[in-house]
């Protein structure tokens, strides 16, 4: 099955304004996500008491996300270095 991905505004903004190196190595795991986002091979861990809530590391950034398995979406929260993503 493939996923749909759905950026947020915020996240949107966030990859246009990073520099082009570290956009592809998010994209590349977006990329990833879209196959399986339960990937075991990358970096993902639930949220403790949030349902559907996930967190992907991609070196010192995270992309905060929800999946909504009954319609194979997606939904890209938050973007942003470890420190940032989530205030």
């Amino acid at each position: 099955m493939i996923y749909e991905i759905e950026l947020s505004k915020e996240s949107y903004k966030y990859l246009l304004k990073i520099d082009k190196p570290t956009r592809i190595r998010i994209l590349d795991g977006l990329n990833i996500l879209v196959q399986n986002p339960r990937n075991s091979e990358l970096d993902i861990k639930k949220f403790q008491g949030k349902t559907n809530l996930y967190r992907l590391r991609i070196g010192i950034y995270r992309v905060l996300y929800s999946i909504h398995g009954d319609i194979l979406v997606i939904n890209v929260i938050k973007i942003g270095p470890r420190g940032d993503v989530y205030k």
